[in-house]
């Protein structure tokens, strides 16, 4: 259903005379009226009729026009069947087959009350149809249309429908001709590109195609779930840019940013200031001031002071791992895009951290001692027990063939990280679900407990259920061990293996070139400082105390008294104690606020009915209706 095209109507050729003069009549008395009304435009001029007459209504004179009847006032032509004209109040009734239009507007309905004198015209009917030149039909019927400022005001209902096939509706709200604008407020509920939205106010750009959301907007899309005080959807970029407090929640992650653009067609987006991303599957808080989202494959970069908390519970107590670098890359791969190498590469390094030197020699040793007719047997037996070493080294790799994606994360530049129990810095890090090691970089140092700081040129640390199983100490590795203010034990090594349990320490294995200072008590004071060498070391530790140390071959070893031993006597060269630069807590770290979930309260949210569309659009309620069945 569309307008009339001619902007301009020429008078009717067959107009009697009686008309023609009617309507200079008219033309003169609706100047005098303007004059009293102080200035209001109030000119109306009647171009087209079949008749007028004068008829008398309860003593109120009117002028009946018969159509079809065309009416211009305020360069709006106004047709109608038939209109009753209020002499007296300038007041149009226009009834049947009603059009109103201008030059960005038409408006239609079946009855009219036209207030000339306020430039008012007043839709009411069984229904009342607005079209702008951008193909948009507003359905209701209740409207008014003021003709000098080409504003039109709806209520009780509408619903705006474009040539696409969107839909916006609301209670009530407003269409400004000049600017190319509707607004929308009270229960306002949007359906574009296969998104369904509900918000307070929405003000809809219809030359731009761009939606402006104000207070609780929601936007259901596939099963994501997105939420905002402010921001807009630029239709043609398939854009929603949210500018206050902007929130995702997707099936695993949710989403928070102070800015959030999110683009609909790939589910990407771009976080700016106080960004969190909550995984509940990785159990894993990223933070940031600036983020970039992919989640297919899924990708998070993280920039302007990032960091990542890794949760996990032990014993029904939850702790988290706060790491922060300059820049922190997480990713996911499917396992079949990676390269072969790194699985082979990651494969070996599992297999390496399976070696348990110290367990060979051992064995050796034993082998060594038993008769030669045995001793096939228990080579063969160490041979069996190394290839069950590897084997296992390499089920955690393996054990992934069926596993669809593979995590990673990278950070770099002054990485430092915080839990309760363990402590450390460096300046880069890798970590790989392919073998689950971290790789620390560049001065790495770790602490547990602020008690034993572990350093090495690097340091790869293996996680088992994202708790530390082991940590190797690679080239110029040294551990020291905190007893008071001044007096560390100290072991220094070409290489070094710490073997932990529920995340703390029980044993130690220097491997190497081995120098190691300890230092003994009695009665509660230490008096004596014992100084080995030897060529491998293991010690056992429990309570985060040294229990027993064993030396093995080529051992030298002096005890010295520790009163007025000097200070540079009491420490192995290269001795560094770096405690200062510990983090103490995870503020340290990060000190950014922690959102909780939001997922019960977003989820609980009702999506939109949708009632003025069912009423005014039935056919696109019906596909709504559909979309939401088999969508959602």
């Amino acid at each position: 259903m569309t307008c009339s095209n001619n902007a301009i109507l020429n008078v009717k050729a067959g107009l009697s005379r009686t008309v023609i003069l009617l309507t200079v009549f008219l033309h003169f008395q609706m100047m005098g009226n303007a004059q009293n009304s102080g200035g209001a435009d109030s000119l109306v001029r009647l171009i087209e009729a079949v008749s007028a007459h004068l008829i008398d209504i309860d003593g109120a004179q009117y002028r009946k026009i018969v159509g079809p009847a065309t009416f211009l006032h305020n360069n709006t032509y106004l047709k109608c069947d038939t209109a009753l004209w209020n002499v007296n109040t300038n007041v149009i009734d226009a009834i049947g087959r009603v059009e109103i239009f201008q030059e960005n507007t038409c408006l239609k309905s079946d009855r009219l009350e036209y207030v000339a004198g306020e430039n008012l015209a007043k839709f009411r009917g069984n229904l009342v149809e607005l079209y702008d030149k951008e193909g948009n039909t507003l359905n209701t019927n209740f409207l008014n249309y003021n003709t000098k400022d080409s504003i039109a005001t709806f209520f009780n209902g509408a619903a705006l429908r474009n040539n696409d096939g969107n839909l916006i509706e609301s209670v009530q709200g407003m269409y400004f001709s000049k600017e190319k604008l509707f607004t929308f407020k009270d229960s306002v509920a949007m359906f574009t590109d296969s998104v369904l939205i509900s918000t307070e106010q929405l003000d809809y750009h219809t030359d731009t195609d761009i939606a402006v959301f104000k207070t609780n907007t929601v936007a259901w899309r596939d099963s994501s779930i997105l939420f905002a005080n402010s921001g807009n959807f630029v239709r043609p970029k398939n854009l929603f840019d949210f500018d206050k407090d902007g929130y995702i929640l997707t099936k695993e992650q949710e989403l928070w940013a102070d800015r959030l653009m999110y683009y609909r067609n790939t589910g990407d987006a771009d976080l700016f200031d106080n960004v969190q991303i909550l995984d509940t599957v990785q159990k894993s808080i990223c933070l940031a001031h600036k983020a970039i989202y992919r989640p297919s494959p899924r990708k998070i970069e993280l920039t302007e002071k990032p960091a990542v908390g890794m949760y996990s519970f032990e014993d029904g107590v939850a702790d988290t791992l706060f790491l922060a670098a300059d820049t922190i890359l997480y990713r996911t791969t499917p396992l079949k895009q990676i390269d072969s190498s790194d699985v082979s590469f990651a494969l070996g390094r599992l297999e390496l951290m399976a070696v348990d030197p110290i367990a060979i020699h051992d064995k050796e040793r034993r082998e060594s001692r038993k008769p030669k007719s045995a001793l096939k047997a228990v080579s063969d037996s160490l041979n069996v027990a190394e290839a069950k070493q590897e084997e296992d080294a390499g089920s955690e790799v393996v054990s992934q063939a069926d596993t669809t994606q593979i995590d990673f994360l990278d950070a770099y530049h002054n990485v430092r990280f915080y839990r309760s129990d363990v402590q450390g810095m460096c300046d880069s890090l890798v970590y790989t679900g392919l073998d689950s090691i971290v790789r620390f970089y560049s001065r790495p140092v770790m602490w547990q407990e602020g008690q034993n700081q572990f350093t090495a040129d690097s340091i790869q640390a293996l996680l088992k259920n994202k708790a530390l199983d082991k940590i190797n100490l690679i080239s110029n590795a040294f551990i020291a061990m905190q007893e008071d203010s001044i007096h560390f034990n100290q072991i220094k090594s070409t290489e070094m293996m710490a073997f932990f349990k529920d995340n703390d320490i029980y044993r130690f294995d220097a491997l190497g070139g081995v120098s190691a200072i300890f230092f003994m008590e009695e009665d509660s004071t230490i008096t004596l400082m014992d100084r080995e060498e030897c060529k491998m070391m293991t010690t056992r530790i429990k309570d985060r105390k040294i229990q027993r140390t064993r030396s093995i071959q080529d051992l030298k070893q002096n005890v010295f008294p520790v009163y007025n031993l000097p200070l540079d006597e009491q420490r192995l060269k290269g001795f560094e104690w770096r405690g200062d630069e510990r983090p103490h807590s995870r503020f340290e770290v990060t000190d950014r606020k922690i959102l909780p979930s939001f997922r019960a309260e977003v989820e609980a949210i009702s999506q939109p009915e949708y009632i003025y569309t069912k009423k005014y659009f039935p056919d696109l309620y019906d596909r709504i209706i559909t979309f939401k069945r088999v969508k959602h």
